[in-house]
């Protein structure tokens, strides 16, 4: 007598994103290579003066005097808050211009060569322009961080709306939805990817840029902070300062990584760990 067996159904797996995360957290090569990394580190500063390479000890110090002095501490808030104010406006109105260049093409003829062509000047010379026309340090910070991200994020959403095929746009619009329904159901799944590409990359750049121009006129925010450093040879504060701000752009790059892998938790596995799933029932049977 023949016995059948049933098979239960595959638990649900976690969001790539997520997966993607927590290996990285729980990588054993990463705690060795901060190791190896400290250990050069200790010996390259025993052999060099301060003012070259400080000591692990001396920049340690210094973080917690950072950490727990309330101007310090302060600086560095004023910096992130910068970041975040020049990219959230650069967003939203890059945002309005892809969109609005891709599903009109009489608009992306008229706006994409004057955006490529802001894309194409150099930093350093928004830099020197916001010193020459504003006095106000933030408005100089909130220019260049905005004239320079801005072409990322509208170009990105502009590509992402292009890439979306047009029978899939055909196939929606039989079923005759409304505007809000076809964006909210093609287009906004079609460029989130894009658009979370977009806010990584410009990430690093605002913040680069931000250190930029804190260092003309700012009396307020990391990259004063470095200027006086640099001024007074203290390689130890300069140091710190890079620490710091290193740390926050991983923190808010995985945080932003977190929410990108529930934002697109829709999308299937890929590369070797898909491949092994697919693979382990088959062997099991």
């Amino acid at each position: 007598m023949a016995t059948s067996t049933v098979t239960p159904p595959p638990k649900a797996a976690p969001a790539t994103g997520t997966r993607t995360v927590r290996r990285r957290f729980r990588d054993p090569s990463i705690p060795i290579l901060i190791v190896v990394l400290l250990a050069v580190w200790a010996i390259v500063s025993h052999f060099t003066p301060a003012y070259d390479v400080p000591s692990i000890p001396s920049v340690v110090r210094e973080l917690g005097h950072i950490l727990t002095t309330g101007k310090t501490l302060q600086s560095l808030l004023t910096t992130l808050i910068r970041v975040a104010v020049g990219l959230v406006a650069a967003f939203a109105v890059g945002l309005a211009l892809g969109l609005l260049m891709g599903s009109r093409s009489l608009a992306s003829r008229y706006l994409l060569p004057p955006i490529r062509f802001v894309q194409g000047v150099p930093s350093l010379s928004w830099v020197i322009i916001a010193v020459i026309w504003f006095a106000n340090v933030e408005v100089r910070v909130w220019f260049v961080m905005f004239l320079v991200t801005l072409p990322g994020f509208a170009l990105q959403t502009y590509d992402s709306y292009r890439a979306v095929p047009a029978e899939l746009r055909d196939m929606a619009r039989s079923f005759r939805p409304g505007r809000w329904a076809l964006f909210r159901e093609v287009t906004l799944p079609a460029i989130t990817p894009g658009i979370f590409t977009a806010w990584k990359v410009n990430l690093g750049l605002g913040i680069r840029m931000v250190l930029i121009a804190e260092l003309v006129g700012a009396t307020v925010g990391v990259g004063a902070q470095l200027l006086s450093a640099q001024q007074l040879f203290d390689m130890t504060s300069v140091v710190s300062w890079t620490l710091l701000l290193a740390v926050c752009m991983l923190i808010i790059q995985g945080a932003m990584e977190l929410l990108e892998a529930w934002a697109l938790r829709y999308r299937p596995r890929t590369g070797d760990h898909a491949q092994a799933s697919v693979m382990a029932p088959s062997q099991k049977g």
